[in-house]
């Protein structure tokens, strides 16, 4: 058997396969007894698998015939690049943002200046470099491995990319009033800070127990929730989303609205009692809107000139205003306090009655004048009588003695 008799063939891919119309399988020998197996699709002919080492060098089979077969002889084999086996590239998916693919090549120390570019694809859409990833996306990204910066046209095997950018709100400040807040925040993120500015489809949402409000500012990162009650609890959360999915955690902080002005009292009613007394009630406002406090009521005269005021705590709903002038109309205002702020007023006016008392005492002077005037006629007219008789009775005397 000779060189002649011995071809290289195809047969297996990743292998260097040699084929012959004579016996060959105990002939071949390889450099460190490199394994030798058999075509299954030819007998006769058998392929070497050449090792990490052998790439990017040359490989030397030698062929050694048996007795009075002829002398050995040698078929060497430059061993590219592309015997390279995809199957054991190890690939270590990026866990964040910029993404990088962690490509580990099988040792060939006789390869030099080899490197992989990766390309992806979410859902046979238009490729994407490794740099323009975007998270909470799934991709199928493949490599091109290049030598020399110059491709080999050999890729590895396709490998899943999915980046979760574990996205956090924290640092939340707030500007309170009675009937907003104001919220603004930070975004951070242990595995996507880098590009957190860089993300157009971020965007957030705010509430405040159900109110919701409005994601502002240059960042979007600012957010006003109105329409709030004063002096009122609430629960605010802000929350990030990614192309409409909600993707962060954290942003939760319990606030209260400040102090506003309290409602007005309700049902203002007023009562002349004893001529000269007015009785003021009234119901308590809605809501004091803050801490609740006292009620101020004022006594005014019909110009609107202060007589009198008072206090009142927050649990008492009626006063009497007392000793006050007969027959004059009064004005009076009622308003809620909370330690703060004060109500608008209630008003009604009323007018006391004139003075019974005196209205008594003058008909008992008239009785007793009208009594002694009576009594002074009667005398007088009893008087006069008399003095009528007597007389009478004198001129009969007179009469008789002047017979």
């Amino acid at each position: 058997m000779s060189e002649r008799d011995v071809n290289e063939t195809s047969c297996i891919p990743g292998y260097v396969c040699y084929g012959s119309d004579w016996d060959i399988s105990s002939s071949i020998s390889t450099p460190n007894n490199r394994s030798v197996v058999r075509c299954r699709n030819d007998e006769k002919t058998f392929c070497v698998r050449p090792a990490n080492e052998d790439i990017c060098s040359d490989l030397t089979v030698t062929f050694t015939p048996g007795e009075c077969r002829g002398s050995s002889f040698n078929f060497t084999k430059s061993i590219s690049v592309d015997f390279l086996n995809s199957s054991e590239i190890q690939q270590i998916k990026p866990t964040g943002l910029p993404a990088e693919i962690t490509t580990t090549l099988p040792d060939l120390p006789k390869c030099k200046n080899l490197s992989v570019s990766y390309t992806c694809s979410e859902n046979n859409k238009a490729d994407v470099k490794l740099s323009e990833l975007q998270p909470f996306t799934d991709y199928s990204c493949t490599g091109l491995i290049l030598q020399n910066s110059i491709s080999i046209n050999k890729t590895t095997p396709s490998v899943h990319v999915r980046v979760d950018c574990d996205l956090t709100i924290t640092n939340i400040k707030k500007d309170l009033t009675s009937t907003s807040i104001e919220l603004s925040w930070n975004s951070t993120s242990k595995n996507c800070q880098q590009v957190l500015p860089l993300l157009h489809k971020l965007s957030y949402d705010c509430s405040c127990d159900g109110q919701t409000g409005k994601a502002t500012g240059p960042d979007g990162r600012t957010c006003v929730i109105t329409g709030l009650n004063p002096f009122t609890g609430y629960t605010c959360r802000v929350r990030a989303k990614y192309n409409e999915i909600q993707v962060s955690t954290g942003g939760e902080v319990k606030l209260q609205t400040k102090v506003g002005t309290p409602a007005a009292v309700t049902e203002l009613k007023l009562h002349v009692h004893e001529h000269n007394t007015i009785k003021v009630s009234w119901h308590r406002p809605s809501t004091f809107n803050g801490p609740e406090g006292k009620y101020i009521i004022r006594l005014n005269t019909a110009d609107d000139k202060e007589v009198t005021k008072k206090e009142l705590a927050g649990t008492k709903y009626e006063v009497e205003f007392k000793d006050l002038s007969y027959s004059t109309s009064y004005k009076v205002k009622v308003t809620a306090h909370n330690g703060h702020y004060e109500s608008d007023p209630q008003i009604s006016e009323i007018s006391t009655l004139y003075n019974n008392k005196a209205v008594i005492g003058f008909r008992v002077f008239l009785f007793i004048v009208i009594v002694l005037a009576f009594l002074f006629l009667t005398y007088k007219f009893y008087i006069q009588k008399f003095r009528t008789s007597t007389n009478d009775v004198n001129d009969d005397m007179e009469l008789e003695a002047s017979e």
